[in-house]
């Protein structure tokens, strides 16, 4: 991974081989960023979504195999437990231009990944919502 400071952003450009959700998670750490908005565009050699399912509290993941372009990466960094918490979504498209989409899980980059996190001065944690069993934001 490469990276640059661009006023209250950060430049990312992950490279061949890298996973996209632990990559940003770890510059977060490094870089104690716990709160910031992320924007993407890249290729992916394959990627894991998700689909959450509020009756049953569970998230279904489909695998999805590349070469595929990663058309739009949407999502936020807050904190959670003293820790970067990452929710991502993404859009991807194969050679037919079809796009599938989703709760972002893991997706490894196959060519390059231009990433955004433009820092949010302040600060948000998360806390679980019980009766829909995901981490919403504590404000």
């Amino acid at each position: 991974m490469f990276s640059k400071k661009c006023g209250d952003t950060y430049v990312l450009r992950l490279e061949i081989g890298e996973e996209i959700v632990s990559a940003i998670k770890d510059f977060c750490m490094r870089n104690n960023l716990f709160c910031a908005e992320v924007s993407g565009i890249g290729a992916v050699s394959e990627a894991t979504l998700g689909f959450y399912n509020v009756r049953s509290k569970e998230y279904s993941k489909t695998v999805i195999e590349g070469p595929l372009e990663m058309v739009s990466l949407l999502g936020s960094v807050t904190q959670k437990d003293g820790e970067p918490y990452l929710h991502l979504h993404a859009a991807f498209s194969g050679k037919d231009c079809n796009c599938v989409g989703g709760h972002l899980n893991s997706a490894v980059i196959g060519v390059t990944g231009e990433i955004f996190l433009r820092e949010i001065d302040g600060q948000i944690c998360r806390k679980l919502q019980e009766d829909i069993g995901i981490n919403i934001f504590d404000i």
